[in-house]
């Protein structure tokens, strides 16, 4: 009469042991937490959607208890199985989806497997970010006065050169509200947080320089003056190293394809057409 009881805890404990103390023999992996329709759960399929369900929802649920991942389970198994039942293996779609899938496993495993075979060490980080620092750009801290039209833009500048103070000028005429009442100061930038030709033109200025014509960007035609400029701070190593690792491998997996492109036969057989997609224009900051 103490068997039924026995083989119960036993089964709650294998059920409610922590992952985190999973140990990881073969055994216990292939120990079954489950059956359905005969078919078994094992411990090594709780611990494997245990890690990829905390993955995905990282931010949301710490640590579900386990009878609720057991409970998904089941229900996956008999979805699964019933699919299975509806002959869905051999519909044309899914067999189309599993090559799809099977494609970019493929592909995502022989970029991980390069990558491995390549790895990158700290030294080598450390030499990518000594390289960037001594490359650092220029922050400036630059004025300027915005008008609508290159008439005006000329106007202002007419009035600049018979020596009228950039700044009083700026407060008067500047469609920038912002920088106008400040006499056009932007404070310190850099080519990141302004448009492509204000960023041509300021980089081309030295302290105390002032442009020498009006500069046409999206938003209408700008005057500049660089009050001051210096090299940008550098962020600490530790701060920009996974950063830099993803850059570099992005690097090698280029070279990677470079290489097999170059042992390769490619025909292109056929010209396709132009994209027909909307091109989007990023909205200015």
């Amino acid at each position: 009469m103490f068997k039924p009881i026995i083989t119960t805890c036993v089964l709650s404990a294998v059920l409610f042991i922590p992952t985190a103390h999973a140990v990881d023999s073969a055994a216990n992996a292939t120990q079954a937490v489950a059956t359905v329709n005969g078919h078994p759960i094992t411990q090594q399929d709780f611990d494997d959607y245990l890690k990829s369900r905390s993955t995905q929802t990282e931010n949301q649920e710490a640590s579900p208890k386990p009878e609720l991942i057991i409970s998904e389970l089941i229900n996956r198994e008999l979805i699964k199985q019933d699919s299975i039942k509806q002959g869905i293996e051999q519909n044309l779609t899914f067999i189309k989806k599993l090559g799809e899938i099977r494609n970019e496993l493929l592909m995502s495993l022989a970029l991980q497997n390069y990558l491995e075979q390549h790895p990158l060490d700290e030294a080598v980080l450390k030499r990518e970010y000594d390289l960037r620092i001594t490359e650092a750009p220029n922050e400036y801290k630059v004025s300027h006065i915005l008008v609508n039209t290159e008439e005006a833009a000329k106007a202002v500048q007419s009035e600049l050169e018979a020596g009228k103070d950039f700044g009083d000028l700026a407060k008067a005429k500047s469609l920038d509200s912002e920088s106008a009442k400040n006499g056009g100061d932007l404070g310190w930038v850099n080519r990141q947080k302004v448009v492509t030709e204000f960023a041509d033109a300021m980089e081309k200025m030295k302290k105390g320089e002032r442009s020498t014509a009006p500069i046409k960007t999206q938003f209408g035609w700008h005057l500049l003056q660089v009050q001051d400029l210096r090299k940008m701070a550098a962020p600490a190593f530790e701060q920009v190293k996974d950063r830099l690792k993803s850059v570099l491998q992005s690097q090698q997996m280029q070279e990677y394809i470079n290489g097999l492109k170059k042992e390769a036969k490619i025909e292109v057989l056929k010209t396709m057409p132009a994209s027909t997609a909307p091109t989007v224009t990023p909205k200015p900051d």
